[in-house]
C-alpha cells in the first residue's frame, strides 16, 4: 500500500514538471508582446478616443481661471449678504463681477495667515485659500479641493468690512 502511494506520487510529480518544461519551450511573453504589436499597428477604438481627447480638450488656463473667480464670487456675494442687510450692499451686489474684483491665493506658510489663523482661531488652515477684495470687503475663502477645477461652495469663508459705526453691530431680523 505505502509503496503504490509512493509511486503514484512519483508519476504525477513526473507528469507535473514534463508539463512545467513544456510550458518554458514557447515563451509567453513573446506571443503577449507580439499580439500588442498587432493591435498597436491597427485602429482601435482605444486609439480613437485617446486622439479625440487631444484634438477636443479646450484651452485649460482661460476655463480655470473662470471657475475660479466664479467660486470666489459666490462665497463674497453670500457673505455679504448674511452679513451686511443695508440698502448699499444690495445694491453693490448687483456690480460684482470679474473685472471688479482682485483675489490673491495665500498660504499657510505666510506670517500673515498664521497671523490670522491666530486671531480668529475658528478658521482652519486648508490647501486652497485665498483673500478676496472687493470695494470695502474683504473676504478670507478656503476651499477643500482646488476651486480652479470644481464649481463647489466655499469650505469657510471670513468677511470683513467697515461699517458706517465701527461700534455698533446691528443684528438683522429673522
Amino acid at each position: 500500500m505505502k509503496f503504490t502511494l509512493i509511486f503514484i506520487t512519483a508519476l504525477s510529480l513526473g507528469f507535473a514538471s514534463a508539463t512545467l518544461t513544456a510550458q518554458d519551450t514557447t515563451n509567453p511573453n513573446k506571443t503577449a508582446s507580439s499580439t500588442e504589436e498587432d493591435h498597436d499597428a491597427k485602429e482601435g477604438q482605444d486609439k480613437e478616443f485617446y486622439e479625440y481627447y487631444y484634438k477636443t480638450i479646450a484651452e485649460s488656463q482661460p476655463l480655470k481661471k473662470a471657475k475660479l473667480e466664479y467660486n470666489l464670487i459666490k462665497a463674497l456675494k453670500k457673505e455679504i449678504t448674511s452679513r451686511d442687510t443695508t440698502k448699499e450692499a444690495k445694491e453693490s451686489i448687483k456690480k460684482i463681477d470679474s473685472a471688479s474684483i482682485k483675489y490673491e491665493r495665500v498660504y499657510r506658510e505666510s506670517k500673515w495667515v498664521r497671523g490670522i489663523m491666530g486671531q480668529m482661531p475658528h478658521i482652519s488652515s486648508r490647501d486652497f485659500m485665498f483673500i478676496v477684495k472687493y470695494d470695502k470687503y474683504m473676504c478670507f475663502v478656503s476651499y477643500d479641493v482646488n476651486p480652479e477645477s470644481y464649481l463647489q461652495e466655499a469650505r469657510q469663508a471670513q468677511l470683513i468690512f467697515e461699517g458706517k459705526d465701527k461700534f455698533e453691530i446691528a443684528i438683522p431680523k429673522p
